[in-house]
């Protein structure tokens, strides 16, 4: 074997690592994020809390989380994103333990709204550092496997912490994968570089610009948003329609269907693996039979799932109805959700900006989140689960319109034409 040979060989073996522990450590992170959502019936009925202040602990995790993602992403461009991910990910355990070890709603507050915003050093910085490791023409691939990541984190999760609460209570859920979670952060730390220059500074990845929105531009905040802003505002309904169902889908199959939360978790948990399945199924197709028209899929889909959630109030008589078409949903929800906060990002953006970029859609994803937290405690308060459904109904056309929207957008800005198939990105 040559030097070359083996130069590219060794580079491609350290591009896989970088791969498996991206995936791997993102997918922890989920562990000290999700496991609220499998403790809130035990939660609520151990301290006595309205729906509403389950909410608001869950709007103040994300809201912080938002904002995080806004700080994280510029500094994941700036510094190493390798130490930014570890220590973020150490601060947001000792913050799990914290939570689980208080019982004033007060202090719970303040220690979850804190770990949002360390739970915010994960995305845009490890995908940074995707990025950074691969080609241009490899990051499509990768972008969808990453995108897995959080799908599976959030099943394994509910896997976990529905056997703990279920067994030991609300408490244990947010020790134990909080101490998980930190021995991850070792691990991230000790196998992970920021450049393929950090192991040989021979390593080159190549770049190409086919794909660049913002070509040689400057990496700021506002020149990001004045290109992404469409996209923006698809990204805050999105994460809207997304984190309603993962933040309370538990307590409806509680409260509807009478269920104890083990198996209410159980049930759950079925939600993110079929969105599993719809990743890779729609990561593939955007990769391949529909590379080039990612944004116009992504509009006809949210549709879709716009005419199953308005499913949902006419077969809620059903368990067995309930639980398949919430692994319908999960299966496309998740999916199209990749294509705005994944593939958009790494193919529309610089390698120099990515972080930025990805924080930036992040941010507006978690708004959305914050909004699924106590707003939708608040409508089920004042009204019904039927209400909730018909709000993620039309959460999901608003999204499909602002998508419509944003190709229109980038089109005017690059002086392409709608729907010219020889474009990469539409």
């Amino acid at each position: 074997m040559t030097k070359l040979s083996a130069q590219k060989t060794n580079l491609r073996s350290w591009q896989w690592r970088i791969i498996g522990m991206g995936w791997f450590t993102y997918a922890s992170f989920y562990l000290g994020r999700v496991n609220f959502s499998i403790a809130i019936p035990d939660l609520q009925e151990s301290l006595s809390l309205s729906s509403q202040e389950i909410g608001i602990l869950g709007s103040g995790f994300f809201l912080s989380y938002a904002f995080g993602q806004l700080i994280s992403g510029h500094l994941g461009d700036r510094i190493s994103p390798r130490l930014l991910v570890f220590g973020g990910m150490l601060l947001s355990t000792a913050m799990n333990v914290l939570f689980g070890s208080v019982g004033i709603w007060s202090l719970m507050l303040v220690a979850w709204t804190l770990n949002g915003f360390f739970q915010s050093t994960g995305w845009a910085p490890i995908l940074k550092v995707l990025a950074t490791w691969h080609s241009t023409e490899q990051r499509r691939k990768v972008a969808g496997i990453y995108a897995t990541s959080f799908v599976a984190g959030n099943a394994l999760t509910w896997l976990l912490t529905g056997w703990l609460v279920a067994n030991f209570g609300w408490r244990v859920a947010f020790w134990i994968p909080g101490v998980l979670m930190g021995v991850v952060a070792l691990a991230w730390f000790q196998f992970v570089r920021d450049t393929p220059q950090d192991i040989d500074p021979r390593w080159l990845v190549e770049e190409t610009t086919q794909s660049k929105l913002q070509e040689d531009s400057p990496s700021n905040m506002l020149h990001v948003l004045k290109h992404f802003w469409p996209l923006v505002l698809a990204a805050i309904t999105g994460g809207m329609l997304l984190f309603a169902l993962i933040i309370w889908g538990p307590t409806y199959f509680v409260d509807v269907h009478g269920l104890g939360i083990g198996i209410a978790a159980n049930i759950s948990i079925l939600f993110p693996i079929a969105g599993t399945i719809g990743t890779l199924a729609i990561s593939w197709l955007v990769a391949g039979p529909l590379c080039c028209k990612e944004i116009l899929f992504g509009a006809l889909t949210f549709i879709l799932v716009s005419g199953l959630l308005f499913l949902f109030p006419i077969v809620s008589t059903s368990l067995f109805m309930s639980a398949a078409l919430l692994v319908l949903v999960g299966s496309i929800l998740y999916g199209v959700n990749t294509i705005i906060t994944t593939i958009l990002p790494m193919i529309l953006s610089d390698r120099q900006e990515v972080s930025t970029v990805a924080g930036l859609i992040d941010f507006a994803f978690n708004i959305g989140a914050s909004l699924a937290g106590v707003g939708i405690g608040t409508i089920m308060d004042k009204f019904s689960w039927s209400a909730m459904f018909n709000v993620l109904g039309f959460s999901a056309i608003s999204t499909s319109l602002f998508l419509v929207l944003f190709a229109f957008w980038i089109n005017r800005l690059s002086g392409k034409k709608i729907m010219n198939l020889k474009q990469r990105v539409l």
